[in-house]
């Protein structure tokens, strides 16, 4: 989740029908904005700073050079690793849940930056991720809970992955160079391919109002028949959880509801605040963000296309055809030589090729990978 976008919205209305152009002070560098956690589980911690841009542009700008190290109450730090675009990360750490910890942050003009001490939270095992079939959706759960009521504040955020295929599976392709027809390579197979997609929207939930510390069936997204490919062959999830303080859960909300859940004059109004972090050499400079600590968990599971009851699933290639090409050297630069075109199969002994439009033979073309994921079963 990038909070760029929603610092705009601190300065934008969209209710009103005449341009305003507020007169907005900020710093000429922008505001540091920091997103993140530090991890107290297993798994690297990662720390994104950026800079704010000018009102009248949506991009982030990385902020690079600084360093960053997370600090126990009792003073022993623990530096990240610059990586790329502003992102800096350790790959594990080994904290003590008994102490309080809090980020350090050194930008490359000087300035010293530090978050509030955070209590060590630890997530709970996610109990089970499942689904319900709705008549055009399936709605994807997850329950929880902690037997000793110290939870209470969760929030979860997942990865997709799903395989789909192609119109049509091309066994053979065009040697440009001699203007023939080939037996496709194993390894240049483009039939069946992988998408990812990580949640961007904020799935916080809690349990301070129930009598049990108890998360049962909380819905984290709905996924249509009609809509999206993601069930039409096999789709799987990766949901993560995470437990929070009371204050960090406080700022999440906020942030949701700032990101989210604006759009009319009617809607909940921005409100403004900075997070937990604090610029030590100017007291006086905002910075956005909040960093808190906790531990994470994790549940994957599969959904298979004969388990959904639907009849009929989107794929995206509804409205795919195949021609016919004579199997000479001409037409065949013609069809398949600018690109357009993709050769699928002979036949008739081969006097005739069978060929479509790459975007229906080619499953990369819908922005998947053929590189089958190490977790795929």
């Amino acid at each position: 989740m990038k909070l760029i976008p929603w610092f705009l919205l601190l300065i934008y209305t969209t209710a009103c029908k005449d341009k305003y152009n507020p007169e907005i002070h900020l710093p000429s560098s922008g505001l540091l904005v920091v997103e993140g956690f530090i991890n107290s589980g297993t798994g690297s911690t990662t720390i994104s700073l950026s800079r704010s841009a000018a009102i009248n542009h949506i991009a982030e700008i990385p902020e690079p050079g600084a360093q960053i190290e997370v600090q126990s109450e009792p003073g022993v730090s623990y530096p990240l690793s610059e990586q790329t675009n502003g992102n800096y990360s350790i790959d594990q750490l080994s904290l003590d849940s008994t102490l309080k910890y809090r980020l350090h942050i050194r930008t490359s003009d000087g300035k010293e930056y530090l978050s509030g001490y955070s209590d060590v939270r630890k997530s709970k095992s996610i109990d089970s991720v499942g689904w319900n079939a709705a008549s055009d959706h399936i709605m994807i759960y997850v329950s929880t809970h902690d037997d000793q009521n110290n939870s209470l504040y969760y929030q979860w955020n997942y990865e997709e992955t799903w395989e789909y295929n192609s119109a049509y599976d091309s066994k053979i392709e065009f040697d440009g160079t001699d203007s023939m027809i080939i037996t496709r390579p194993f390894s240049d197979f483009i039939h069946t391919c992988w998408m990812m997609n990580q949640s961007t929207e904020i799935i916080l939930g809690s349990t301070t109002s129930l009598s049990s510390d108890i998360v049962f069936q909380f819905p984290l997204l709905n996924i249509s028949y009609y809509s999206s490919n993601r069930l039409v062959n096999r789709y799987s999830i990766l949901v993560k959880q995470k437990v929070l303080t009371k204050d960090w859960y406080a700022w999440e909300q906020m942030l949701k509801k700032n990101t989210e859940e604006l759009g009319s004059i009617f809607d909940p109004q921005p409100s403004e605040t900075g997070g937990n972090i604090h610029c030590i050499s100017n007291p006086a400079e905002q910075v956005i963000g909040f960093v808190g600590c906790s531990s994470v968990s994790e549940k994957r599971i599969f959904i298979d296309r004969p388990e959904i009851p639907a009849m009929q699933v989107y794929s995206g290639y509804e409205i795919c055809s195949v021609d016919t090409v004579p199997n000479m050297p001409r037409p065949l630069v013609y069809y398949f030589g600018g690109g357009f075109g993709t050769p699928i199969m002979l036949y008739e002994q081969g006097a005739f090729v069978l060929g479509s439009s790459k975007g229906c033979v080619d499953c990369r073309i819908k922005g998947g990978t053929t590189e089958k994921p190490d977790f795929w079963h």
